[in-house]
This record gives C-alpha cells, sequence and structure tokens, in this order.
C-alpha cells in the first residue's frame, strides 16, 4: 500500500537558488513516516522511534512557487526490530529511504517490534493489487 501525504510548501523551504533547499526534503519524508506509522501502530507516543538510516536521491529540483509537495510513502520491509521506509517526492523529483528503530526510552535503545505492531506494519507494507 502506498501512503501520499500532500505537503503545502513555505516560503522559507526555498533557497536562493530559487528550488526547495536539499535538508527541506528530509522534514518533508519525516513528516511522510509519521502519517503513515499514526496508520498503521500510532502516533510518536504509542510507538517510540528513532531514524537510524536516511538517504536522497535527487532527481531534479523544486522549483520556487511549487504550491505542494506529494510524497508517497511505502514500508519496504519489516525487521525484528525496525521499520524500513521508501518515499517518492513529487513525481520523481527526488527517492528517499529511511530505516527507523523501534524504540524502548526505559533502556535508551532498539526494542523488539511486537507481534500486533508486525501484523499492522506488514499488513500496511503489502503492495495493493
Amino acid at each position: 500500500m502506498v501512503h501520499e501525504l500532500r505537503i503545502p510548501t513555505r516560503w522559507n523551504d526555498f533557497d536562493a537558488l530559487g528550488h526547495l533547499n536539499h535538508a527541506v526534503y528530509h522534514v518533508y519524508c519525516d513528516e511522510a513516516r509519521d502519517a503513515a506509522l499514526r496508520a498503521t501502530v500510532g502516533d510518536f507516543e504509542a510507538w517510540p522511534n528513532v531514524v537510524v538510516h536516511a538517504s536522497i536521491d535527487y532527481r531534479r529540483e523544486i522549483v520556487l512557487g511549487t504550491r505542494e509537495v506529494v510524497v508517497r510513502t511505502r514500508i519496504v520491509d519489516v525487521g525484528r526490530s525496525s521499520v524500513r521506509f521508501a518515499h517518492d517526492l513529487a513525481d520523481g523529483a527526488a527517492e528517499a529511504e529511511a530505516v527507523l528503530l523501534a524504540w524502548d526510552s526505559q533502556t535508551r535503545g532498539s526494542r523488539e517490534i511486537a507481534p500486533a505492531e508486525r501484523d499492522a506494519l506488514s499488513r500496511w507494507s503489502v503492495e495493493a493489487p
């Protein structure tokens, strides 16, 4: 399943070159992952996590004046304690990947993903026919 999030751009998201600043792509992906997690296992309070990997391939610029950016997010893999996400921003302007680790605030470390969480995340990661 693909989760689609439409994010309105702000004037300060753009840089002096007249395109979306490279750092803003990470913020947009973070918002998209949060939306995907809320749709599966709950918000951050219910499912605390930390980012352990993030990468972006920039394919073409998103120019000043663009009113919104559509971020399509898929859950690619659910591991023992991590979830891998793939993002498509603005119809291929950028492709991103991130891995989140399920977090235990008591031990300040990773925790195993519970069976019910795994089921919810795995169901959501299956591509619709």
